[in-house]
């Protein structure tokens, strides 16, 4: 058996369906997120299994549900659920209202000279592009009016913001994943694009000022911008380089202004030479930096800067670099006594290449895996003030909100803390903000945000003369299509069915939850790079077929390579069943 030619990944076919005859609907109840409607008919000799369709078009919104069949009194309930075709999910109103959602098409039409322009505005949903709950690395801030700015790490990339209490506000469409974004003292947002350059944009999301920064090694100038940290009491931006290994302190309008100390190691190795993985020498690398990457600042006077292996801290006041309890730098173990490349990575406090992702206001320091060939699922570790490890959450870990519901724990590139509560992204792609005190823990709110119906169309809106309701000729089926695992498009995990990385999938090892878009029960082929399909007999199917993880039935799906051989290429078919 092969695969027909014209195939073509991550496509959605739909079996061909006619409407029978229409019917009469009224709306019974109207939710943010359902619609309970009835169906009108003065037919009487209807069938118990016919099938209905449903469709709600006024000229900016359309949606259809397929495959409804009521309930014995006539009611069918209209939700983004496993009914709802999945092209037809959360389309984005056109903004015509300061509170409305909004697209920024084009960050170049400013004072950036010599860019391409690119063709954005395209529709996107809360999440940042069409679809549904794709989760994928998080890195979050909050700004000092509570609101959170989101950025989730898979194309097409956007920074997106919420209000206090989670609503959605507007997505800044980017065109190429940001190095990093922080806020001012009054809500503007600053993003360190690729190419060494920052664009400002106001709480609206309005562009208001842009810079290039200076190319070469003097004080000043960059060769590889690789992390950007605000000080919102001090007005100041804090921009690292990873090729050179240093930070530099700039003011808001991105004028050079050096720190008064200069004993401070932020002047980098003079040689631009690297430090053997998993050494650190005290005498000869203290104050020194090796491959910055991110710089997070406390609010109580404290800079981390997140090298290549460990995590450095310096005192703002006086230049001085922190310890951590005995230790010099925040490293795995604490000690450097092995190598981050062996097994001992996998062990509580340790790590291979590292997310700082946050400091909480009791001084704890989240550290995420960014990568690490030793564990299954990656780690959100917590130390303390002294570096000692405290905790070590990742997926398994049973964490529940206020009202006992699951909340999926893993890596993160960035949360955000207000001092008293932390927000982070689950890995179904909601924020969950802990109870206020110390610490991540259960008990607190989640907030679906990314990806919820109703969050860009409020469905308790909806107007019955715009409903239309059809008898379906047929069931209709669909069919998805994609690759088991993607090749790496970036520094991290954008593709969702990426496996650390890798394009190939060893014996016994089993793929990322893929997603299926096809919201039925229903079976998966897979396809060797030749376009062969492949023994049953080499694989194993899971199918997410209860509520949980992500959210949803029958939208997701991983496989485990049982064949005895390394897969590379392979592809699935997933048809729905009847």
């Amino acid at each position: 058996m092969r695969r027909p030619a014209t195939a073509t990944l991550a496509a959605l076919a739909l079996a061909a369906t006619s409407p029978a005859w229409a019917l009469g609907l009224s709306v019974a109840q109207r939710t943010p997120h359902a619609v309970t409607v009835r169906i009108i008919d003065t037919q009487s000799s209807r069938q118990s299994d016919e099938l209905f369709r449903v469709t709600y078009d006024d000229g900016r919104h359309r949606f259809v549900w397929e495959n409804l069949q009521p309930d014995p009194t006539g009611l069918l309930w209209l939700k983004d659920d496993r009914h709802l075709r999945p092209e037809y999910r959360l389309r984005c109103e056109p903004r015509t209202h300061i509170a409305d959602p909004v697209v920024f098409d084009d960050l170049h039409k400013g004072a950036v000279a010599g860019k391409k322009r690119y063709p954005f505005g395209v529709p996107v949903s809360t999440f940042g592009g069409p679809g549904y709950l794709v989760p994928g690395l998080s890195d979050l801030k909050q700004d000092d009016f509570g609101n959170l700015w989101l950025y989730l790490d898979h194309a097409p990339h956007a920074i997106l913001k919420y209000s206090p209490d989670l609503a959605y506000r507007f997505a800044l469409l980017l065109p190429e994943a940001p190095v990093a974004h922080d806020l001012d003292a009054d809500g503007n947002l600053y993003v360190l694009h690729p190419g060494n350059w920052v664009s400002k944009h106001g709480p609206l999301g309005e562009q208001l000022g842009a810079w290039e920064l200076p190319r070469g090694r003097e004080s000043g100038e960059f060769i590889a911008a690789s992390g950007m940290a605000i000080d919102r009491d001090g007005g100041w931006i804090y921009l690292a380089d990873e090729k050179l290994g240093r930070v530099q302190r700039f003011d808001l309008a991105l004028n050079h202004d050096p720190l008064p100390v200069t004993v401070w190691g932020w002047l980098g190795r003079a040689d631009l030479a690297y430090t053997r993985p998993g050494k650190y020498a005290e005498r000869l690398t203290y104050y020194q930096l090796d491959r910055p990457r991110q710089v997070l600042l406390d609010g109580k006077g404290h800079l981390f800067v997140s090298c290549e292996h460990w995590i450095s801290k310096f005192d703002l006041a006086t230049g001085r670099q922190l310890p951590f309890g005995p230790n010099p730098v925040l490293g795995w173990g604490g000690t450097f006594s092995d190598s981050p490349f062996s097994s001992s990575a996998a062990l509580d406090g340790h790590w291979q290449r590292h997310w700082l992702a946050g400091v909480d206001g009791a001084g704890n320091i989240y550290v995420a895996d960014r990568k690490n060939e030793f564990v299954v699922n990656p780690r959100l570790q917590v130390f303390d003030a002294d570096g000692v490890v405290v905790r070590c959450c990742h997926i398994e870990d049973t964490v529940v909100d206020a009202s006992g519901e699951r909340v999926y724990i893993v890596a993160v590139k960035g949360l955000a803390s207000d001092g008293e509560s932390l927000s982070l992204v689950d890995a179904a792609g909601r924020i969950y903000r802990t109870p206020r005190g110390e610490g991540l823990r259960s008990g607190g709110q989640l907030f679906l945000g990314p990806g919820a119906a109703g969050r860009q169309f409020d469905l308790s809106r909806v107007e019955e003369a715009h409903f239309q309701v059809e008898v379906q000729a047929s069931y209709a089926k669909r069919r998805s299509e994609g690759r088991v695992l993607g090749p790496k498009p970036g520094e991290y995990g954008t593709d969702n069915c990426e496996l650390e990385g890798s394009s190939r999938l060893r014996h016994r090892e089993r793929s990322l939850w893929a997603p299926a878009r096809i919201g039925e029960p229903f079976r998966v082929s897979l396809f060797d790079r030749e376009g062969q399909v492949m023994p049953p007999g080499d694989y194993l199917v899971e199918v997410e077929d209860r509520p949980g993880l992500f959210g949803t039935q029958y939208d997701f799906f991983r496989v485990t390579n049982r064949s005895g051989q390394t897969w590379q290429g392979v592809t699935f078919v997933a048809e729905s069943l009847r």
